[in-house]
């Protein structure tokens, strides 16, 4: 027969188990139920709160409702009236029912953990597509009660590896920017130490794509940055070693025209190559981008002025040739770069508003196969005369400080206009014979209209005229 105190004991073990099986011993139904139901209160609750956050807590609160439950099964079994069967029947039972369900707990709590172990595993391979759903598992509602460290490491496996299946998904729609924030995210979580080792690799491999995509539809300035950032942040990469190839064939692939020696085209290729070097200063990629590039301008930028007089546009050409003469000074070309200039301005000049410039007048003999032209200024203005021909030049003719202004302008004639016995200013040209176009105006006063004409220069001839300045009545 057992006594009260021995059917406390076994009351207050078995419910120890969290069953309410105490209860169920000494036939208390009421109270069995309301222990059922306060036990599943407390595990619906700590589920639905996610007690793994606030264990100790949650440990807490479960460790009194048992010790309630316990104390509640001592006080009744000890107070109810001996039983007819032996003692050790009944604890046999609580004894290997608290055993049985330390052994589920034990069991249950380490399924998150095996759970994560696999999601880490496949993460480390770089497969996160399955290590998610590892790491699901070991997250679900149900594990909250184990209270396993497991469950953080889990939840933030599953959060890196989020962030790299985000990454991989703008990298297959080629949205290179969101890609490489993505694993730029990814690898600084870990403070460069990723979980996947792979990581630095695969956001290179994301910065080469990225540069090659700018190579082929951006501007040369972004292509190039988003290159020279490679072996900046990832030097030991193998995206890092092709960069110099792939800067060697965007300068191939952005400088077709000078390979097609379509020069004016190739000057505009060439800019942004040479603007490298100021905006990279010290970086020695831009620097050769830049050298290769400044070594082609010089002949694409003549070229392009010559080539463009030639198809008689005269503002591309005029455009090319002055910065040719301001940036190469001491080139061999420079000097016909500029009979090429004075060329246009004559040609400009003679399509233009302009008086006629009568023909030269014979004044006697010169050096045979050669004809002087000697021009007297009789103005109050500098005149500027310029020509081309077998030979383009200028000269200019200072002003007149004794005379005055007549009554036609340039004519060569007038009653008080080029007298004899005058001293004025004079200059002598000599020219090889030939046709030349010669142009007469006053390089200070843009008011007075300028004179142009085509004269052909006899061998042996010389040339002299006098010129004035009028202003008109009509």
């Amino acid at each position: 027969m057992a006594s009260g105190t021995s059917r406390g004991a076994v009351a207050a073990l078995l419910n120890a188990s969290g069953l309410g099986a105490g209860y169920l011993y000494l036939r208390l139904w009421g109270r069995a139920v309301a222990a059922w139901a306060g036990t599943a209160v407390l595990v619906l609750s700590a589920i639905w709160i996610h007690a793994s956050g606030t264990p100790w807590f949650w440990l807490t609160v479960f460790a009194l409702w048992l010790a309630t439950m316990v104390r509640g099964g001592w006080k009744h079994g000890a107070a109810a009236p001996p039983a007819a069967r032996p003692p050790w029947l009944p604890l046999t039972a609580a004894v290997a029912l608290l055993a049985l369900v330390t052994a589920g707990v034990v069991q249950y709590r380490g399924g998150p953990g095996q759970e994560t172990e696999r999601g880490d595993a496949a993460h480390a391979a770089g497969d996160c597509a399955r290590a998610v759903e590892h790491y699901d598992a070991a997250t679900a509602g149900r594990n909250e009660l184990t209270f396993s460290p497991a469950l953080e490491r889990a939840a933030d496996g599953r959060a890196g590896c989020r962030i790299l299946l985000t990454a991989e998904a703008a990298a297959a729609e080629a949205d290179f920017t969101g890609a490489i924030n993505g694993y730029g995210d990814y690898v600084a979580r870990y403070d460069g130490s990723p979980p996947w080792p792979g990581a630095p690799d695969r956001l290179a491999e994301l910065h080469l794509g990225q540069a090659d995509s700018l190579a082929d539809g951006g501007t040369i300035e972004a292509a190039f940055a988003a290159y020279a950032a490679i072996p900046a942040g990832f030097p030991d990469s193998e995206p890092a070693a092709a960069v110099p190839e792939r800067l060697d064939a965007l300068y191939t692939r952005h400088t077709r025209a000078l390979a097609d020696e379509d020069h004016c085209a190739a000057v505009g290729e060439l800019r942004p190559f040479i603007t490298l070097r100021t905006e990279h200063q010290g970086d020695p990629l831009a620097g050769g981008l830049a050298e290769r590039a400044e070594a082609a301008f010089p002949d694409a930028l003549y070229e392009c002025g010559i080539t463009s007089y030639r198809d008689d546009d005269h503002t591309s050409a005029r455009t090319a040739l002055e910065e040719f003469q301001s940036l190469y000074p001491d080139d061999g070309r420079t000097e016909r770069a500029g009979d090429t200039l004075i060329a246009i301005e004559i040609a400009d000049i003679g399509g233009g508003a302009t008086g006629d410039l009568p023909d030269p007048t014979p004044a006697g003999s010169a050096p045979g196969g050669t004809a002087t032209v000697e021009i007297v200024n009789d103005s109050p203005e500098a005149l500027e005369i310029l020509y081309t021909g077998a030979e383009t030049g200028t000269k200019t003719v200072d002003a007149c400080g004794g005379c005055t202004t007549q009554s036609d302008l340039l004519s060569g004639w007038s009653d008080t206009a080029c007298q004899a016995g005058i001293d004025r200013p004079t200059t002598t040209i000599r020219l090889p014979a030939g046709t030349y176009e010669f142009v007469v105006r006053t390089p200070d006063d843009s008011s007075v209209t300028p004179f142009y004409g085509s004269w052909e220069l006899s061998s042996g001839t010389a040339y002299s005229d006098c010129y004035y300045i009028e202003t008109s009545l009509y």
